[in-house]
């Protein structure tokens, strides 16, 4: 075997030539950047729509309340009502996880979606305060300034400061991973009622899929989930932002550290791409306002 060459390190000389010989090194950072160079380069991918429905119009703009959810299951293209690339281990899934083994069942669970929600009492206080603060403000408030108006409302500084710490980091984390220029700095959790509203037009969906209800009937709760959910957000992105940090906070108890975010965030991935008008993104064309 040949011998493994010297380097002497006094000599500049020596050590180009250790680092030329060295070719397998440079082989490999080579495919690593190329790698990556790819992967920068390469366009996102696009958000597919169901070519036998509209993706311009009034029932488009309603369905698409529900995409981040029909999408992430995945149950169909964002504008099928019909939930059509459900299989049968999946709707037995969703029968299962859902109790919906009856219509009665499907409209129970879109109606408790719909009013009861993923609500937790003291949360929903928290946020109302906040977005009182900011009315006030003219701008969204600093967490101290936040935590002193739940305490003059009454409430446990130490048990808000939790919540308080797993919403900001998570409103964090959704920013940098979506983008400051579809969750703007402006932007900030109101509620997290989003979740809920995106899951029950899911659901909507999936009955038709489960033979509990045709597309009709389906338009027309889709169309009530959109008039009763809307008037609390004002933009996509808001709505968006409200989804996702309310899974992640639902799902993780509301303690969230970079862990639960990444287990729970993963609807930042559609949520960017919906928002991204080069990417087909609904959410980048259709008018927040019905």
């Amino acid at each position: 075997m040949r011998a493994a060459a010297r380097v002497d390190f006094n000599n500049v000389f020596s050590i180009i030539e250790w680092l030329i010989s060295q070719w397998w090194v440079w082989v490999i950072v080579g495919v690593v950047a190329l790698f990556f160079i790819v992967v920068w380069l390469m366009p996102g991918f696009k958000v597919k729509a169901d070519e036998r429905y509209s993706t311009t119009d009034t029932e488009a703009n309603e369905i698409a309340l529900g995409l981040l959810q029909i999408v992430n299951l995945p149950s169909g293209h964002w504008n099928d009502p019909t939930a059509s690339i459900l299989g049968d281990r999946e709707k037995k899934v969703l029968v299962d996880q859902w109790s919906v083994h009856t219509r009665q069942d499907w409209l129970d669970n879109i109606e408790r979606l719909v009013t009861v929600r993923r609500r937790r009492e003291m949360w929903v206080l928290y946020l109302a305060v906040r977005a009182q603060l900011a009315e006030q403000l003219g701008r969204v408030p600093r967490t101290k300034e936040w935590l002193n108006a739940i305490v003059a409302e009454g409430g446990d500084k130490r048990d808000a400061r939790t919540f308080v710490t797993s919403i900001e980091y998570t409103e964090g984390l959704i920013r940098k991973r979506v983008g400051k220029d579809i969750v703007t700095p402006d932007l900030f959790v109101k509620t997290l009622d989003g979740y809920a509203l995106g899951q029950a037009v899911g659901m909507t969906t999936w009955g038709v899929a489960l033979g509990h209800g045709d597309v009709a009937e389906a338009r027309e709760i889709i169309h009530r989930i959109n008039v009763e959910g809307r008037p609390a957000f004002s933009s996509w992105a808001d709505f968006g932002l409200s989804y996702v940090a309310g899974r992640v906070m639902h799902w993780s108890d509301g303690k969230v550290d970079e862990k639960a975010f990444d287990k729970f965030g993963d609807g930042c991935v559609d949520f960017q791409a919906a928002a991204t008008a080069k990417r087909n993104g609904p959410w980048a064309t259709l008018s927040w306002s019905l």
